[in-house]
């Protein structure tokens, strides 16, 4: 949220682009802009910014500040003090005194802002040739800051970005959309808001009644600030984009949103067991480098439970995640979300800015029907993704490569017909999937093979009751096996003598009448099965011819 109070303190008749002087003081000693108030000392004040060209650099060793005391910030602007983050004025007052000021109603100037940024996450300055026309080297802010190679730093890390015309414009004041931007930079988030969709941009900043006043360029951020509660806006429907930030409202922004920062890279990773970014390192810094006394950082599912925990008394630099929960489960894939959370030995909570993790799988599980298919047929490869396919194709021996149409929810489907000139045999289709930053396979096998059919005879035929025959069967190659039911409840089982001929021996019933016997022969492939049946002719008992020959 934003959580200023509203110039309530602002100096009357400051001037907007930055401060020139101290706060009127009451006997030379004391801030008049306390909580008790104070009598105005004209004479004192004339002094003062007569003698301001006098004023040495402020810097990091400034002296606590003598116009916070009582002040709504004070406690904020303290903590980033303590940590030497902080750039005051220094002021000689009538007495010869040198005194440090923080000016906390004054507008900041964004070259203060910046430096006061880059201060915050620890960056060194940096020299080299300007990232901006118009801040040269040796440039100074408002305080006699020597600020170039801070804002240098910022630029060379991606936090900082200049106009369409590439100016950085550091003298002028900090407009609030600006110095989001500048935080969504700093707190590494500018990946999430370049991923929004204009659509999702425009729903999250409809509720405000003002968002026509960011700056067109900014909008992005401004969005993802608010998409993850860095900014609320105020009560009454208003962002107020456009005002100007106090140093004290300045300070209290990095205040509540950075002075721990965790961050995941990468930000979306899949343990999936394919060796690519099957883990989130966890980086986590922290400005309370000497007054740490406990940390904690959790992943959340979206309603805040949470899934997953990490705490200690000193933050660790870095640590690894492999997607999994408290009780050691993978997780389902999702959006999740880190905070991170910080103990002062006073006592005092700081929270970090909340950062989105995303979880996800690479899957692929694919089939082809029917898995048996005579030349010429028609077969359909379906597909089923997990994760965020980009394109599923896939490969066969006799056409090459061909995309599989998306249906939706990571369904994927493509239907074909086979060259009727294919030879008999088992083929592989090669079905592969495309996501950003992996593929997966599968390979299907298809069997090619003509419908499923049998011939049978039997020999000899007409045969007499007694006699052995010989059971015949001709089929495709393909066939997986014959089997034989005669009418006396026999059955037998055909042996292959060749591919696509089977054999077996079968004795006609002694007590079996002239007529003619129904031989039923039934192949197998699969699930597919073919029927035909043999008609054989029992003319009298084998024996009746043994008789004949011996009276004859």
């Amino acid at each position: 949220m934003w959580g200023f109070t509203e110039d309530r303190h602002r100096i009357p008749g400051a001037d907007p682009k930055g401060p020139q002087g101290p706060p009127e003081s009451s006997a030379g000693t004391e801030p008049a802009t306390t909580r008790k108030g104070g009598r105005r000392h004209a004479a004192v004040l004339a002094v003062a910014l007569l003698l301001a060209a006098s004023a040495g650099p402020a810097g990091a060793t400034d002296p606590w500040y003598a116009d916070l005391g009582g002040h709504w910030a004070e406690d904020e602007v303290r903590v980033l003090w303590e940590e030497g983050v902080t750039d005051g004025y220094r002021f000689v007052d009538a007495t010869g005194t040198e005194r440090s000021y923080f000016l906390p109603d004054q507008f900041i100037q964004r070259a203060q802002f910046a430096v006061l940024v880059v201060k915050v996450l620890g960056l060194a300055p940096v020299g080299g040739a300007p990232f901006f026309p118009d801040v040269p080297p040796g440039y100074r802010a408002g305080g006699d800051l020597d600020a170039f190679g801070w804002i240098q730093a910022g630029a060379a890390a991606g936090i900082f970005h200049g106009d369409p015309d590439g100016r950085f414009r550091p003298d002028d004041v900090t407009r609030r959309d600006e110095a989001v931007a500048m935080l969504i930079g700093a707190l590494d988030l500018q990946w999430y808001a370049d991923s929004l969709s204009p659509e999702r941009i425009a729903a999250l900043l409809a509720p405000y009644v003002d968002a026509g006043e960011i700056r067109p360029d900014l909008r992005d951020e401004m969005a993802a600030a608010i998409d993850l509660a860095i900014v609320v806006g105020y009560g009454d429907g208003h962002l107020r984009p456009a005002r100007p930030l106090t140093r004290a409202e300045a300070a209290t922004l990095l205040y509540k949103s950075a002075l721990i920062r965790v961050h995941a890279d990468p930000p979306t990773f899949s343990p999936d067991g394919d060796g690519l970014d099957e883990t989130a390192r966890f980086r986590a810094e922290a400005l309370l480098n000497r007054n740490q006394a406990g940390w904690h950082v959790q992943v959340l599912r979206p309603d805040g439970t949470s899934v997953r925990e990490w705490s200690g008394e000193r933050l660790p630099q870095a640590w690894d995640w492999d997607g999994r929960d408290q009780q050691g489960v993978p997780l389902p894939a999702g959006t999740y979300l880190v905070r991170g959370t910080l103990l002062s030995r006073q006592g005092a909570v700081f929270r970090s800015a909340t950062k989105p993790l995303t979880v996800i799988y690479h899957r692929l599980e694919a089939g082809v029907s029917p898995p048996v298919v005579p030349p010429g047929g028609a077969i359909r490869v379906r597909a089923l993704t997990e994760g965020p396919a980009l394109s599923v194709t896939v490969t066969d021996p006799w056409e090459g490569t061909r995309p599989l149409e998306g249906r939706g929810d990571g369904v994927w489907e493509a239907s074909w017909s086979l060259p009727g000139d294919i030879v008999e045999g088992a083929y592989t289709l090669h079905v592969r999937a495309l996501y950003p930053r992996a593929e997966r396979s599968v390979q299907l096998t298809l069997q090619v093979t003509d419908p499923l059919w049998i011939r049978g005879e039997a020999i000899p035929n007409p045969a007499s009751a007694g006699q052995r025959v010989t059971v015949v069967a001709i089929t495709p190659q393909a066939a997986e096996g014959i089997t034989l039911q005669a009418p006396d409840g026999t059955r037998a089982t055909l042996v292959a003598i060749e591919p696509g001929r089977w054999e077996t021996e079968w004795t006609v019933p002694d007590d079996t009448a002239p007529g003619v016997l129904q031989l039923e022969l039934t192949a197998r492939r699969g699930e597919d099965r073919a029927t035909t049946v043999v008609p054989l002719l029992v003319d009298g008992h084998v024996l009746d011819q043994v008789r004949f020959h011996l009276s004859h």
